[in-house]
């Protein structure tokens, strides 16, 4: 019989990660009107005491782009980008994307990815009326 040991951290308070730091912690590019959103900018900083290389490990296919900082020197924070694909922005989600850095034990941050939408009066397909409403 073959195991597998798999090692995990779940972090409690996301500000305190370490080799870097993430803002926000987890991706929220949720809809609350008639705006459209399809982006969140990010961004990810370097705590360690060590330069780092930054890849995309995980992504859910044909749901993002990703605009990854390629590097972030020691102390210095990187700007990056999430954008939901056209084709998914009439949907709502929850999913992840998963980065690996080039630190000694090549750690892997797993970052949520959420999409809720509410826009007022598009979704209102009852006829009957609600006790209080007036006519």
């Amino acid at each position: 019989m073959n195991y597998v040991q798999i090692i995990c951290n779940v972090i409690t308070n996301p500000d305190s990660t370490y080799p870097i730091a993430i803002s926000p912690y987890k991706f929220d590019i949720s809809q609350f009107g008639e705006k459209e959103r399809n982006s969140l900018d990010f961004t990810i900083r370097n705590i360690s005491d060590a330069d780092l290389e930054v890849k995309l490990v995980d992504v859910p296919s044909n749901m993002f782009k990703i605009t990854l900082p390629k590097k972030i020197k020691v102390g210095k924070s990187e700007k990056g980008k999430i954008v939901i694909n056209d084709s998914q922005l009439k949907n709502e989600f929850d999913k992840s994307i998963t980065i690996e850095l080039s630190d000694q034990t090549k750690t892997r941050f797993t970052i949520p990815v959420k999409r809720t939408i509410r826009i007022p009066g598009a979704n209102q397909t009852s006829t009957t009326p609600m006790p209080g409403d007036k006519h």
